[in-house]
């Protein structure tokens, strides 16, 4: 038998499963199905549980097109959201990446986990973009390195931390795999070490080119503001940053310094509606939950401008709560 189990993300059919594998695979599916409405609340208790009954050491592979397939451990608590068709992971980066696939770029995955983003992007269905995704726990970073090997290494993996400075061993925290960060966690404890990479060092090391649009992909669980500070250079090309606000920063952190002290406009999708956020403030009515991300996009960039403001104003989202964006 194969090594890995496989599912195909449009129809939900596993092949190559054992007949216990494919118990708990459907299981977690009517979970996440079920679980859908509570935002997924309980999700990773009930993965755990079907872990536990029906276990299985296997990786699951799920097939996005034939060459976009993304693997993750059996029973993973995090990424196996994605047995169910309907789920669709962080809808509002997809959105911008379908919505932008024709413009050359490159992507800058900070805080790629398994890859997915990358292995998406890199796709003929998301534009063939060149990337590289960086990541700082090693027993991630094994399976990212898996999941570019199965996507015939499209793209490069660096692992290290993102931060403001080069060459520093940072200690990184965190139980969960998909919330490691350098911040510290008195619920995980130290995991490990790791060396850190400035956003400019990967220009200067080659890992992303030194001409051309860029799209950063900023999730590092924390740290988002000195990873910026790490890339002043690179902040001053055409740079599209699809950054993470966390729902409990309730102060909305990131966007104050991505617009006060970077300059930047802030844009956001909702309900299949791109728009412009008009003050920061407006981010108190839409992070509505405290345990998840919302994520959002920012630019300084006049190129990355007009197609963001050409997108809202196509869709009718246009800059929402005008007064205050004056």
């Amino acid at each position: 038998m194969d090594a890995t189990i496989h599912v195909d993300k449009a129809s939900g059919a596993i092949r190559n499963a054992s007949m216990r594998e494919r118990t708990g695979l459907t299981a977690m599916r009517l979970a996440a199905v079920g679980l859908r409405p509570l935002d997924d609340f309980g999700f990773s208790i009930a993965s755990k549980l079907v872990r536990s009954v029906l276990p299985s050491r296997r990786m699951v592979t799920v097939d996005f097109a034939d060459d976009a397939r993304f693997s993750f451990p059996y029973g993973d608590g995090y990424w196996s959201l994605l047995l169910d068709p309907r789920d669709v992971y962080e809808e509002e980066v997809e959105a911008i990446l379908r919505a932008i696939r024709d413009v050359d770029y490159a992507f800058v995955d900070c805080g790629a986990n398994f890859g997915y983003w990358s292995v998406l992007v890199t796709s003929a269905g998301f534009g063939r973009h060149k990337a590289v995704a960086i990541e700082l726990d090693p027993e991630s970073f094994a399976i990212l390195e898996r999941n570019a090997a199965a996507n015939g290494n499209r793209f490069t993996c660096l692992h290290r931390a993102i931060s403001d400075s080069d060459d520093d061993v940072l200690k990184f925290y965190g139980a969960k795999h998909e919330a490691r960060s350098v911040v510290p966690d008195a619920t995980g404890g130290v995991r490990g070490e790791v060396l850190s990479i400035t956003l400019d060092r990967l220009v200067e090391d080659g890992h992303v080119p030194d001409e051309g649009p860029v799209v950063l992909k900023l999730d590092v669980e924390g740290v988002e503001v000195q990873a910026l500070k790490g890339g002043t250079a690179l902040l001053m090309r055409d740079v599209l940053i699809v950054y993470e606000e966390h729902g409990s920063d309730r102060a909305h952190s990131v966007s104050r310094y991505l617009r006060d002290d970077c300059g930047m406009r802030l844009f956001g999708h909702v309900d299949k509606t791109f728009f412009e956020l008009g003050s920061v403030d407006q981010l108190t009515r839409l992070k509505t939950n405290p345990r998840r991300g919302y994520d959002f996009f920012a630019t300084r960039s006049p190129f990355w401008l007009d197609r963001l403001c050409a997108l809202s104003t196509a869709q009718g989202g246009g800059v929402r709560n005008p007064a205050a964006a004056a």
